[in-house]
């Protein structure tokens, strides 16, 4: 077989392009240029530029080795002052006290503390106390008992953390500093301790808040007569002013406390500019109720208004933003009429600005209305007890708040105060005072509008100067002026916590007299021995004469013996209480058709045996407790310190009640009810009471106060009987003779007590406060027109866990609804302006 050799055939000639080679080779030979000329250059470097790359090298490695000496350096914690949320922050006091803490005595306070840790996770526990000059605990008014606030503190390496927390300062107290530490959870060493000297705040000043965008806009308002309130003739210069202004940093977060109790020393709230969105839900919650309860709210409207749609806030804004506008000279002319016209000096020119003013247009919604002589420009609505105003010009505009009357305007149309006087001080200084108040200057009733019936009702609160009689024989040097003293009825003014208060005064007499601890008298033993005697011994013998059986009479008498013996026992523990026995006396006061009440608690808590209770409530509501005093003579000397734990919910921990003894406990809490007390309105047209709650009242009355075209005070009211839960009942208001020491609807009374089948207690005396519309030390609150309602609850609402549990309980809630209000009272300018006061220094150069 021959095998043939295939040859292959020569491929064909192709003419293939040499560009891509080309261009390929090209590449290759510059990036090789490119690399050895980089090369060259590094080593041909001139020496002083080696130099240079050789120190910037050296450099870079020393700064990296000193930055990891620094991160060495740095302590385990870095843990900066404790300040308070609101006023003025801790300052060096003379070098030998250290630092200082301003607190506003009978306010609880909020505050802050940046910490951090640097090279591990902390767990510890933080404690504060009040101590006196050596350092020793002191005890709360009247008490014997000392308050320890704790909470627990996490921190996680190298991340910042504001810690907050709550102080109390008791109205009256021998505490001179704050004694603050730090714990370590594992060591249980100290790692931190703060001892600030404590600075008492006046009972009449109260703090102005700015949240804006750029709160040093409003740095101006720090020297306003408004907020210094001069006088030459009084105490320091920084203790008389009557407003701290807080210009607030608001960043991702807002700088505002959680608990609404702590904003009691708010008076007034700047917004301009903030994202509402910022907001947690329990601040959005806190500013409401400080609303409702008389807080005033100012808006400036042409940065704020149209970012409030669909917040939080809508629902109570007296306006809407009706676009830009611009506002001319004449514009602002009612503007300047009213509050630039002067009774006895001379009216402050128009205010002409340099050119149109830029704002909103507003639409005002139900419910409001325009600021008196600023119709257009100011508008204002009701929330509950207080108020949102909002503007339609900037509140910072330089034309409108360098013009003469911006100042009064600020007193009487923004901030809703009394008209002023001024007058010439000492040494071409000015002073001023209100008008129509003499010598009350410095009542707090005028720096704040806040009010809480259970604080506030029926209290004086007035700081003035007394005159001090020396009653000196004449002598060559004789005395020309009596010295004076600083008289303060209520240290904590207006808004604080107070365990003398009128209210708390008739609450502790009614808890007294409920819970009132009595030994079994003679009587009692006398009786008892007689029933055994004549009752017990010939009953005995004649059952078993009957049966021919008297032999057996003495076999019976032991067990009749123990059968007595238990019912003496079981007598005795309904006279002296040998079970643990709780009574509460509690006030439930709401506004308008919030759904959220303050409650205020006393309760007094017997056992016969020697305990330590815990008193809880639950995680989401703001609450507050302390020992309540028996009396304002007991002595102060401390027997224990209770702690208020507010690590989650509110706690206190550590009340010691000794055996066969009472201890009385003050607690406040917002109460989140099912739904709002409100007025409303029928089908028909008529006005009615609607409960939405899950309260169910008894002698329910409803009163309005109303003023007639002369001024004078008409009162109407309708008795209601039962108002359960759920149910709404139609008002027929009748003309009202409300008489201040007499219950209305006395004859109603009378009738549902005596179908009643449950023995109630007694709460006339509180009920009688709350049918007061007016408190005779407070001038303002004869200015408005409100409808009230009043009823009474016989049990204690629940939301407040005391343990041990008592066996025995009992307890009353008054139920005050403030239903509406009417506006505010139209204020008038202040009757001369600085420029009038004519100085004794211009007199001396006078021709």
């Amino acid at each position: 077989m021959q095998i043939k050799r295939q040859h292959s055939r020569p491929a064909t000639c192709q003419h293939v392009p040499l560009w891509p080679s080309l261009w390929i080779v090209t590449i290759i030979f510059t990036s090789v240029l490119l690399a050895s000329s980089q090369g060259i250059f590094a080593q041909t470097q001139e020496p002083s530029e080696a130099a240079d790359a050789s120190t910037d090298k050296q450099s870079a490695a020393e700064k990296t080795e000193q930055q990891k000496e620094a991160e060495q350096r740095k302590p385990p914690l870095e843990i900066g002052p404790l300040r308070p949320r609101f006023g003025e922050e801790s300052v060096d006091a003379v070098a030998d006290e250290g630092p200082t803490l301003a607190l506003k005595p009978g306010h609880w306070t909020a505050t802050y503390q940046p910490m951090q840790a640097n090279f591990n996770d902390f767990i510890g526990r933080f404690a504060a106390e009040l101590v006196d000059d050596n350092r020793q605990a002191v005890a709360l008014e009247h008490s014997r008992f000392g308050l320890r606030v704790s909470r627990d503190v996490t921190l996680v390496k190298g991340k910042e953390r504001e810690i907050e927390g709550e102080l109390f300062l008791p109205q009256r107290t021998e505490a001179t500093r704050l004694r603050a530490q730090l714990v370590d959870r594992d060591s249980g060493a100290d790692v931190f301790l703060y001892q600030p000297k404590l600075e008492r705040i006046p009972a009449y000043q109260y703090n102005i808040v700015v949240l804006a965008k750029e709160p040093e806009r409003y740095a101006f308002l720090k020297v306003t007569n408004t907020v210094r309130a001069p006088w030459e003739k009084e105490f320091a210069e920084s203790s008389r002013v009557h407003y701290q202004v807080t210009l607030a940093k608001v960043g991702a977060e807002v700088p505002l406390p959680e608990n609404p109790f702590t904003w009691t020393s708010v008076a007034y709230i700047i917004w301009d500019e903030v994202d509402p969105m910022r907001f947690s839900v329990a601040q959005q919650q806190a500013l409401l109720d400080w609303l409702h309860w008389g807080g005033r709210l100012i808006v400036n409207g042409p940065d704020s208004l149209a970012s409030l749609k669909g917040s939080f806030l809508e629902p109570f804004l007296p306006a809407e933003d009706g676009g830009p506008r611009e506002f001319t000279a004449e514009d602002l002319l009612p503007l300047s009429a009213y509050w630039g016209r002067r009774e006895s000096g001379t009216a402050i020119a128009p205010l002409k600005p340099s050119q149109p003013l830029s704002g909103i247009a507003l639409k005002l919604r139900a419910g409001s209305v325009d600021v008196a002589g600023a119709e257009a420009l100011f508008c204002s609505r009701n929330v509950g007890r207080g108020a949102i105003t909002v503007s339609a010009l900037q509140l910072s505009e330089r034309d409108f708040i360098n013009w003469p009357g911006f100042d009064g305007f600020l007193n009487g149309g923004l901030l809703q105060r009394p008209r002023r006087i001024f007058s010439a001080g000492l040494f071409g200084a000015t002073q001023v005072d209100w008008v129509d108040f003499n010598q009350r200057r410095l009542d707090a009733h005028f720096t704040t509008p806040l009010r809480l019936f259970a604080r506030d009702a029926q209290a004086q609160a007035n700081t003035r100067q007394t005159t001090i009689a020396l009653n000196q024989p004449a002598g060559p040097f004789p005395v020309t002026e009596d010295p004076t003293e600083l008289s303060v009825d209520r240290p904590g003014g207006i808004a604080g916590w107070d365990e003398f208060s009128p209210v708390a005064q008739v609450a502790r007499e009614l808890l007294l007299v409920a819970a009132g601890v009595q030994v079994p008298g003679a009587g009692f033993v006398l009786g008892t021995l007689a029933f055994y005697l004549l009752v017990l011994v010939p009953v005995n013998w004649l059952v078993f004469y009957t049966i021919n059986r008297v032999e057996w009479a003495w076999i019976a008498v032991p067990f009749l013996a123990v059968l007595g013996t238990w019912a003496i026992v079981k007598q005795a523990q309904l006279d002296i209480g040998f079970v643990r026995a709780q009574t509460e006396v509690a006030i439930l006061e709401l506004q308008g058709a919030n759904d959220r009440g303050v409650l205020t608690r006393f309760t007094a808590m017997y056992s016969s045996l020697s305990t330590t209770y815990e008193i809880e409530f639950p995680d989401e509501q703001a609450a507050l407790v302390l020992p309540f005093p028996a009396n304002d003579s007991d002595p102060t000397d401390l027997l224990s310190s209770v702690v208020f734990d507010e690590s989650s919910a509110p706690r206190l921990d550590g009340l010691t009640v000794a055996s066969s003894a009472t201890r009385l406990i003050h607690a406040e809490q917002i109460l989140q009810l099912d739904g709002p007390l409100r007025l409303g309105t029928s089908s028909r047209g008529l006005e009615q009471v609607e409960n939405r709650s899950q309260l169910a009242l008894r002698d329910v009355a409803v009163v309005r106060r109303t003023f007639d075209a002369a001024g004078k005070t008409r009162y109407e009211g309708c008795w209601l009987g039962e108002l359960k839960g759920g149910r709404t009942v139609v008002l027929g208001m009748k003309p009202l003779a409300l008489e201040p020491k007499k219950l209305p609807f006395a004859l109603e009374r009378e009738a549902a007590a005596e179908v009643r089948v449950v023995p109630t207690m007694s709460v006339d005396p509180l009920l009688q406060l709350a049918f007061l519309f007016e408190n005779k030390h407070d001038p303002l609150s004869k200015e408005r027109e409100e409808t009230r309602l009043v009823g009474v609850i016989d049990e204690a609402v629940p939301g407040m866990e005391i343990l041990p549990e008592a066996s025995q309980r009992k307890g009353v809630t008054v139920v005050i609804a403030h239903l509406e209000y009417g506006p505010l009272a139209t204020r008038q300018p202040d009757v001369n302006s600085p420029a009038d006061v004519v100085t004794s220094t211009e007199t001396d150069e006078s021709p």
